[in-house]
């Protein structure tokens, strides 16, 4: 397989030498690898270190060309003219402050030829902060790629013409991502091909034209795939970023160049937007970062050094479609040192012929129970087959992210003297599409984070749900396994057990996702049942004692927000509060004032937010489901001057 490696390249010369260090020991023909680097007019030496490294590669490597821009035309440009000088099957984007890792191109090659046809864009994985944004566990297909490290195919490259050009640097990825799905293909992320990218020890701190740049990509996004809405909340954006424009001239004259030439291009953006992407069906997802954002944004990652064997119980009850897809997740592990064990619970178990689809694929063994005894009597069948010294829970509607076990090993590694190690993870909720459950969306993702778990934590209330825990079996022999009396919260009281006799470790990146209903009457219905189990949890917790210091009864307890408080269980108050303000008749009263300041927004703001203050924020209608713009329009609506003084004289 060919690949045209495409980079662009500014002052850069402090990386190539690592760059082409690790380029030397690619597991992989080096022949098949071609190179093309066009320079954005460097001011240090970069173009003599590139033709030192043509010379030197001449016989090494295939095509290595060296383009030179008269001025400096940005990341997409830069990057396309690479592209367009080779003409290999796959154009590979790729950063050079970045060391790829011996085996990646033959885990590319190996996903590209395994992909569906209609996948025709592949992302790579990033050490050591891989980006958090969403991809799907199970197909591994995700919403955008980072140009960074992104393969397309040349076909797709050509029909979509690559980088809009218009976008200097950030969000031109997200662009093209966006364009490539609109003309009816996919992307599919390959964490098994990772790249260390050496991005700044701080990935927190933005630097000032890199808010210049993502302020106008941005806007360029919401200018080509947004409506009027998402067009206005520009503004806001801005609000953020403008404060990091100002600490730099350079910044600022950046900004106000590339804004210039980003509205002459309105028009024909709004064109695009009308005739191309409304006509589609393409929905462009503008929630921060693009996608939804796990937790773990800030974990480096890395691979680990130790090589344990772990047990992966999977408890499942006859429905083989829903199982199929959790042992699909698993096939997706980056790290690979497993046994699966299904255990299925039913008087007349019907997974036999599913699991053994996957024994070519995983190191798998099936036991069905042939009675139904219980989602706990399943879950201690697998602890008591398991023979390796860590073992986990996978049920069968719930799944992990590839690097689940990975990570999960590397704190095991990190903590040799614990035996519960925690991460964090996701809840779906999930709207069945067909009766058995194996076609479904998820019409909404809520993170559940693990950040310092201590021991107090699980006797205050269930932190982490069954798939984020990995343990030592060692626990289950001396302390046994689930209480057959439960069906429900069975995993808290285990991990309650087990916390009061060892020590924990967490990890604070979500690394699986779990189903849970999206229909209320069923969330109702579902929760009526477990209520019950929770309070004989509770009565059981009197029988375990911990030590606890100050210190972490002073983070759980003593803190001035109320950790009680449930965004979803407080929705229904929130949105009644919301309905009243609007029923009012002062807020009536003042819908003109309102309309006035919103009207004035894109060139006021600060007049804006002053009358914001004044009469309240405008309801918006497509928001009326957003908890948190629900909890800022009650908030600023009750604080503004002209409600707090009618209140007043009444």
């Amino acid at each position: 397989m060919q690949f045209d490696i495409c980079c662009c390249t500014y002052n850069s010369a402090k990386w190539l030498e690592g760059f082409f260090a690790a380029m030397d020991k690619v597991e992989y023909p080096k022949k098949n690898l071609h190179f093309y680097f066009t320079d954005n007019q460097s001011q240090d030496d970069t173009v003599e270190k590139l033709k030192c490294y043509q010379k030197k590669y001449v016989d090494v490597f295939g095509d290595f060309q060296i383009i030179q821009s008269d001025i400096n035309v940005g990341f997409g440009a830069a990057s396309n003219r690479s592209a367009r000088a080779g003409n290999s099957e796959f154009v590979f984007f790729y950063n050079v402050d970045t060391a790829i890792y011996p085996n990646a191109f033959e885990e590319l090659e190996k996903a590209i030829l395994k992909a569906d046809k209609n996948v025709q864009a592949f992302e790579m994985r990033q050490f050591p902060y891989e980006h958090p944004k969403y991809y799907d566990p199970i197909t591994l297909k995700t919403d955008w790629s980072s140009g960074a490290a992104m393969i397309i195919s040349r076909k797709v490259f050509e029909l979509t013409g690559g980088f809009d050009e218009n976008i200097f640097m950030y969000c031109e990825d997200v662009d093209l991502s966006w364009r490539i799905r609109m003309e009816g293909y996919e992307i599919q992320y390959v964490p098994s091909a990772i790249t260390q990218h050496f991005t700044a020890d701080d990935i927190s701190v933005m630097k000032p034209t890199q808010a210049a740049g993502q302020l106008i990509g941005e806007k360029i996004l919401r200018l080509k795939f947004g409506d009027k809405t998402k067009i206005n909340e520009w503004n806001e954006y801005y609000k953020i970023f403008e404060p990091h424009l100002q600490s730099s001239e350079q910044a600022k004259e950046l900004f106000q160049k590339l804004l210039i030439k980003a509205e002459s291009y309105q028009s024909v953006y709004r064109s695009f937007y009308e005739k191309r992407v409304k006509k589609s069906q393409f929905f462009a997802n503008f929630e921060p970062s693009y996608t939804f954002q796990r937790t773990g944004a800030v974990y480096q990652n890395r691979l680990p050094n130790i090589n344990p064997k772990i047990s992966v119980i999977v408890r499942t009850c006859n429905r083989p479609q829903v199982l199929k897809l959790t042992l699909d997740c698993l096939c997706n592990q980056t790290y690979k040192n497993f046994k699966v064990i299904v255990v299925e619970d039913g008087e007349k178990p019907v997974s036999k012929d599913t699991v053994l689809l996957f024994a070519e694929k995983l190191e798998i063994e099936y036991i069905a129970l042939n009675q139904k005894a219980g989602r706990c009597e399943a879950g201690n069948v697998g602890l008591f087959r398991a023979d390796t010294q860590y073992v986990c829970f996978l049920d069968d509607d719930d799944y992990w992210f590839a690097d689940f076990l990975e990570v999960n090993v590397c704190l095991i590694e990190n903590n040799p003297e614990c035996k519960l190690f925690c991460s964090a993870s996701v809840e779906a909720k999930t709207r069945k599409q067909n009766e058995d459950g194996s076609k479904f969306v998820f019409e909404k993702k809520k993170n559940l984070e693990a950040k310092n778990l201590q021991k107090i934590h699980f006797f205050a209330d269930n932190p982490v749900p069954i798939q984020a825990v990995v343990f030592d079996l060692e626990l289950f022999k001396k302390y046994g396994g689930f209480d057959l009396s439960l069906d429900a919260f069975e995993d808290w009281e285990l991990w309650v057990r087990y916390a009061s006799k060892c020590e924990i470790a967490s990890v604070n990146k979500a690394l699986s996702i779990f189903r849970v209903p999206a229909e209320k009457a069923e969330t109702i219905r579902r929760n009526a049942a477990m209520e019950p189990y929770r309070k004989k949890v509770y009565e059981k917790l009197e029988q375990y004692n911990a030590q606890f210091t100050a210190q972490e009864v002073r983070s759980l307890f003593w803190t001035p927000q109320n950790p009680t408080i449930d965004p979803e269980r407080d929705f229904e108050q929130l949105l009644e509060s919301a309905n009243a303000i609007q029923n009012a008749k002062v807020w009536k009263c003042t819908k003109l004032p309102r309309a006035v300041f919103n009207g004035i927004a894109f060139a006021f703001f600060k007049t804006a937010q002053g009358l914001q203050q004044v009469f309240g924020p405008e309801f918006q209608q497509s928001k009326k489901e957003d908890y948190s713009f629900l909890q800022m329009f009650v908030m600023k609506t009750q604080a503004s001057w002209f409600m707090k003084a009618i209140n007043k004289f009444r």
